[in-house]
């Protein structure tokens, strides 16, 4: 027999037991980040396993509108208990069989017979010229967006799933180990379970940056190895992906190659300092610097290939443009020029010859 979902029977009873396996561990007070990144990679592995996953969390949450009742709490406290029962089994390697799955699955589906629900949205977010903006997202996580910022946020029964598209973002993550929190950042990907974050694009590169709590990073795995860093990409899959974990006070500096840096001592207080309208540049190429100060700039900074990787240093106000220019250009071998309008090029000033 085949069912709607293009699989055997055998097939689809198999991938609810998986389904219900993950359902259980997620919920399990020692949930971790590795878990959910391990999670996810289940997930993305066969659309088959999503699917299998939906109906499982989806019957589950069917009760939501009659959780109140006697009746229901206790059907649900039951049915938890009986798939944590056969769940153990598993994971002690009991030959437990397909009927013990077939009850741990029945267990958690029987409860919805009072109906099937599974919620989804998608919103875009998005902040103008000198804009910050924060935002309590449904689950209650708090999000703020930098200025030229914008976030797709897409909540599901199973998963938590934000992509930052431009700019810059801070996370602050409600708890909820039965739904992932994963941001996407270019290629990489952040799974994090209640913790404090930050995340930055700029120039194609990403910036991951742990304030609180701990996330697991995942990405592709760069073939070679990065001049200097800390550390190159953590554990590798199958899949050619790998993952690292931070905690709080480190970050993870992927370039736009793929590469990796991890950074273990950071000042958080200096990467977050645009929530307080403040910028700190130290020894950055002048290129990324100018798409950070125009983000709040009316007037935009164009830099030219030849002074692009001039490093500079410094701390700005955000929207203080001018400033900005005028310290570069005294203390920096670079000049500027206005070629009307709004716009400012800053190209390298030929040295002079005695």
């Amino acid at each position: 027999m085949v069912t709607k979902e293009g699989m055997s029977s055998a097939d689809w009873s198999d991938r609810l037991a998986q389904a219900s396996d993950w359902f259980v561990r997620l919920r399990a007070e020692d949930a971790d980040v590795d878990a959910l990144a391990r999670f996810q990679r289940w997930l993305e592995a066969d659309p088959g396993n999503a699917s299998a996953y939906r109906k499982i969390s989806a019957s589950w949450a069917a009760v939501a509108e009659h959780a109140s009742s006697p009746e229901i709490m206790t059907g649900r406290r039951d049915a938890l208990e009986d798939a944590r029962r056969a769940a153990r089994g598993r994971w002690r390697g009991r030959p437990s069989g397909r009927l013990a799955w077939a009850a741990a699955v029945a267990a958690i589906t029987i409860v919805a017979s009072v109906g099937f629900w599974w919620y989804t949205r998608a919103d875009i977010y998005s902040t103008g010229v000198g804009e910050r903006r924060t935002l309590t997202l449904a689950d209650g996580s708090v999000v703020t967006l930098d200025a030229r910022s914008r976030i797709r946020v897409r909540y599901r029964e199973s998963t938590r799933l934000i992509a930052l598209q431009e700019g810059q973002a801070r996370f602050d993550v409600a708890k909820d180990p039965s739904r992932p929190f994963l941001v996407e950042a270019g290629n990489e990907k952040i799974v994090a379970l209640g913790t404090k974050f930050n995340v930055e694009l700029v120039a194609r590169n990403v910036l991951v940056t742990m304030i609180e709590g701990h996330v697991a990073v995942t990405g592709p795995d760069p073939t070679s190895s990065t001049p200097g860093s800390a550390e190159q990409r953590g554990s590798g899959n199958a899949a050619g992906h790998s993952v690292i974990e931070l905690t709080a006070g480190e970050a993870l500096r992927v370039r736009r190659d793929g590469k990796a840096t991890r950074l273990t001592e950071v000042d958080v207080a200096r990467v977050t300092a645009w929530q307080n309208g403040k910028m700190f540049f130290d020894d950055e190429p002048l290129s990324t610097a100018a798409e950070r100060v125009n983000r709040y700039a009316r007037e935009t900074i164009v830099v030219d290939p030849s002074a692009a990787n001039v490093n500079i240093s410094g701390v700005f106000n955000t929207g203080d443009s001018n400033a900005f220019i005028e310290a570069v250009t005294a203390y920096f071998p670079v000049k500027a020029e206005r070629a009307g309008g709004l716009t400012v090029h800053l190209t390298l000033r030929k040295t002079e010859l005695p």
